[in-house]
């Protein structure tokens, strides 16, 4: 890696890494004294109704909640958006767990490539999540605050932790990825796609590892999630995904 691409590389994508020290308070745009804005409750309600609508499953919405950094004490004016889920039971469409679970995520990605919705300088990001899931992250500390717009209260409040991200371990985690994702970059054109198919596979094999790994032994605020949150923030995530796709096609060229 040139040097003046290493200070670029140092400079611009690992800024987001400022934007994970805890705030004093939840974001004022939304909440008020732990109430949110009833504008935006309602503007989310219609957003997971419409959503939910469009995918056309024939069973019943047990909840649209609100999770994620506008939850929560780790809000970002930059980088945060509405984490929306409509909570479903995957069982009640269908016994095979893994397949809803593929369709839920497909929908869920066809919705959000097809919308850019913004809600006071917010953008909004929807899901389906499926009921146990959802219990059981909460119970394994892997979800902060869930707030249930439906009912119109929290499932789970945010919790005020003394916590300074280690910037240097984040960045020094994030860059090891980083730079196997320039490397790839850089080859693209000069091997089959075979060979960088098998790269790729291993770079986003160790990113959901990182966040996998992050979820289960630290919870939000663990290094692993945080690198997975560096690397989302700062576009390293949607290059690599982006990079798969503009492999595949060239080897049609």
């Amino acid at each position: 890696m040139k040097l003046v691409k290493y200070f670029e590389f140092h400079e611009n994508d690992l800024e987001p890494v400022k934007s994970f020290y805890i705030k004093d308070e939840l974001n004022p745009i939304v909440w008020d004294n732990f109430e949110i804005d009833s504008e935006i409750r309602k503007q989310l309600i219609q957003i997971g109704r419409d959503f939910y609508n469009e995918v056309g499953f024939e069973v019943n919405v047990l909840d649209i909640v609100l999770v994620g950094s506008l939850c929560n004490y780790n809000w970002s004016e930059k980088y945060s958006d509405f984490d929306l889920h409509v909570i479903i039971d995957y069982l009640d469409i269908d016994e095979n767990y893994d397949l809803v679970k593929k369709t839920c995520d497909f929908a869920k990605k066809i919705w959000n490539n097809n919308h850019n919705i913004v809600i006071k300088n917010y953008e909004v990001e929807i899901a389906l999540q499926d009921i146990k899931d959802l219990k059981e992250s909460i119970k394994l500390g892997k979800m902060g605050g869930v707030y249930s717009l439906l009912k119109n209260k929290w499932i789970k409040k945010p919790e005020k932790i003394e916590f300074k991200p280690d910037e240097s371990l984040i960045i020094e985690k994030a860059k090891s990825v980083m730079m196997m994702v320039d490397d790839i970059e850089n080859e693209s054109k000069k091997y089959k796609y075979e060979d960088f198919e098998e790269k790729i596979s291993k770079v986003w094999k160790k990113i959901k590892n990182f966040r996998k790994s992050g979820l289960e032994e630290g919870g939000e605020y663990s290094i692993g999630n945080l690198v997975f949150k560096l690397l989302r923030r700062n576009g390293y995530i949607g290059k690599i995904i982006k990079l798969r796709g503009d492999i595949y096609d060239y080897q049609f060229k």
